[in-house]
């Protein structure tokens, strides 16, 4: 055998035998194929805290009430909606489109009666008047100006009541007072509305409704 075959043979041998020391000192630093899990590997698990509904909106809150969610107020022109689709509905007598303006709870105040009387539901009472009274009539007639309007919002902080037949106190958070000056209340010799007529708006979502009517007004 050649001299250079023979060198390489014993360090090929020096080398198999190191590798063989080696591996007898003990078990290996890393996995064999053998020891893997053979179910497939799952990810790792993420604590997750879940984000807990807002609280419900409210139109008002003090400062201790911690976290809270207001409602954004609704400015005149929903105001000035509600009021027009009321006098539009009477001068058309559009009973569907008036009882869509009034609470489930709705009222119609008068004045004349005395304080010991009971208020009619709004609905039925001007449904009765539509029947009696002939409110086509003030067609093309300016019943009421905006400008004259005076509104009154609850929370303003009110010292008076906007009305007599009306309680500061029992004005909830959001609710609006309006006062209209009516210009036409007659047609001919028919008396059809009071000299003024007050209207209670609550809030519902994103509209006002009409929640009671205080007028000086006696059916005939």
């Amino acid at each position: 055998m050649p001299k250079s075959t023979r060198a390489t043979a014993a360090a090929c041998a020096l080398l198999f035998v190191g590798l063989l020391g080696c591996g007898g000192a003990g078990t290996p630093l890393f996995a064999t194929t053998s020891e893997l899990p053979e179910q497939s590997r799952r990810p790792d698990g993420v604590a997750v805290d879940p984000a807990s509904a807002p609280p419900r909106a409210r139109d008002v809150a003090n400062a201790g009430a911690g976290l809270v969610t207001l409602r954004t107020p609704l400015g005149t022109e929903a105001v000035l909606t509600t009021v027009n689709g009321f006098f539009r509905a009477i001068v058309n007598e559009d009973m569907e489109a008036l009882e869509a303006l009034f609470t489930r709870d709705a009222l119609s105040i008068s004045t004349t009666y005395g304080p010991n009387s009971s208020a009619p539901s709004a609905p039925l009472f001007w449904t009765q008047r539509m029947r009696r009274l002939d409110y086509t009539k003030l067609a093309g007639e300016v019943v009421f100006r905006e400008a004259e309007l005076e509104v009154y919002r609850a929370e303003d902080a009110l010292t008076s009541s906007p009305h007599p037949a009306i309680r500061v106190e029992a004005l909830s958070a959001g609710d609006v007072v309006v006062r209209v000056p009516i210009a036409a209340s007659r047609a001919g010799s028919d008396r059809l509305l009071g000299d003024e007529v007050v209207l209670w708006l609550r809030r519902e979502g994103e509209r006002y409704r009409i929640y009671r009517i205080v007028e000086d007004f006696q059916m005939p």
